[in-house]
């Protein structure tokens, strides 16, 4: 393997993509989007919903409407002080002479023509305990969307109930609100002994510390790699048709040559991912989170890096290889899209139990290993140190095996004009000798 030329076409990828003025936009335009975005999602947070809904309530126990509605005023109250949010309004219907069916029909056009935001039925089981009431409350509405009204009645409704049948029982439901009082645990760490022997108290679970920032620097990776590896497609597609990569495989193998190439979309991830987590660095010492960023977290993060750039990269120098444009490139994307998916739909599932079973064997999955072992090295408990060295083996490996099989459908890929190949064709080019 001669490294001297793969470093002067990894030299070569580097300087192609990091000179041109798209990644300097990029590169700057990211912070400025994501601030953006953050921005709205507090101006949209801001603009709480301040409407009073009025509702019409069918009380036909004929005992609950009362404290329904000094419940209403109690939570009015509170919105008036500051909380923000609607106001409820019950409105009592008086049956009269009218059947249930009518006053359904007459409180339906109601809410149609915006009189009330909706209406409420309340059975006259409501009060029983045998089971009946489960479905004695009922909440009719045009917006089924609107959740926040039908979750307060329902909240006060169950208050109001427990506390009648209570009063029916013979019981104080003010005593009984003082039995049942919930107990709160805090979500300490272990004790352990510091260098004097000395018992150091359990720190208090910090869920941006143990949480927040090994999900954040998992995503950093995600987003870096996914930004700098689609380009290794339009590049190989470029000197495919341009003719310019014939000219350089009469000094190189293709695998040297893809090698390069990643090695060069290596260092463009690496630029790209480093000057945002010198931000998050920034942002993490001035909110007393500097001790956490660690010199063993950036080493795991610059090796997962650079090996989901190997992988990820590979897929996408194979395509760019295959195809003879970008949108015969885009039917051959849909298995990377997949890869992609299974890190971001199971990282949640790892985070919560990282050392179960299923979190074990996804994270030495080679195509999400990067993601999710970096994940679990900084959640606890940690990985056992030979499950790491498993996944550094297996992904390496792996990622050798996707380079040397992407060279393989770049030689072939290369005499391959104004037809795209397909999956089945692949696979032939991989086992050509």
């Amino acid at each position: 393997m001669k490294f001297s030329k793969i470093g002067l076409v990894a030299s070569s990828e580097f300087q192609l993509t990091v000179r041109t003025k798209a990644f300097v936009i990029g590169l700057l335009l990211m912070p400025v989007l994501m601030g953006g975005i953050m921005f709205m999602q507090r101006r949209a947070m801001d603009q709480v919903d301040t409407e009073t809904r009025v509702f019409a309530v069918v009380d036909q126990s004929g005992k609950l409407f009362a404290a329904l509605d000094r419940a209403a005023s109690e939570y009015n109250a509170t919105a008036a002080t500051g909380r923000g949010g609607p106001s409820f309004v019950p409105i009592k219907v008086d049956a009269g002479s009218r059947s249930l069916d009518q006053i359904r029909v007459e409180l339906s056009g109601r809410v149609t023509s915006r009189e009330l935001f909706a209406f409420v039925e309340i059975g006259e089981s409501i009060l029983a305990s045998d089971g009946s009431a489960d479905r004695a409350l009922g909440y009719y509405s045009n917006h089924p969307t609107y959740t926040l009204l039908p979750r307060w009645i329902e909240a006060a409704v169950t208050r109001i109930v427990q506390a009648e049948r209570f009063r029916m029982a013979g019981v104080d439901p003010v005593v009984v609100s003082k039995l049942v009082r919930p107990v709160k645990a805090t979500e300490r760490g272990l004790f352990v002994r510091d260098a004097t022997g000395q018992l150091k108290q359990a720190d208090t679970v910090d869920v941006i510390r143990t949480f927040g920032i090994p999900a954040g620097l998992m995503f950093l990776m995600l987003i870096s790699v996914m930004t700098a590896t689609p380009q290794l497609m339009t590049t190989v597609l470029e000197e495919k048709m341009s003719r310019i990569s014939e000219v350089m495989l009469g000094s190189l193998s293709p695998f040297e040559f893809m090698l390069g190439k990643l090695v060069g979309a290596s260092g463009v991830t690496l630029v790209f991912a480093g000057t945002y987590l010198c931000g998050a660095i920034a942002v993490a010492v001035t909110q007393g989170y500097g001790d956490i960023i660690t010199a063993r977290l950036l080493i795991w993060f610059v090796v997962f890096l650079c090996l989901a750039v190997l992988l990820f990269g590979s897929f996408y120098g194979a395509i760019g290889a295959a195809c003879s444009d970008l949108k015969d490139a885009q039917s051959l994307m849909t298995p990377v899209v997949i890869i992609i998916v299974i890190p971001i739909a199971t990282w949640m599932t790892v985070a919560r139990a990282p050392d179960s079973l299923f979190a074990v064997v996804i994270s030495l999955v080679p195509p999400a290993t990067p993601f999710l072992m970096l994940l679990r090295l900084f959640l606890h408990p940690a990985p056992p140190a030979w499950q790491v060295g498993l996944s550094l083996v297996l992904t390496s490996a792996t990622a050798l095996v996707f380079v040397w099989a992407a060279g393989k459908i770049f030689r072939t890929g290369l005499l391959m004009q104004g037809k795209s190949a397909s999956f089945r064709d692949l696979a032939k080019w991989i086992s050509a000798r």
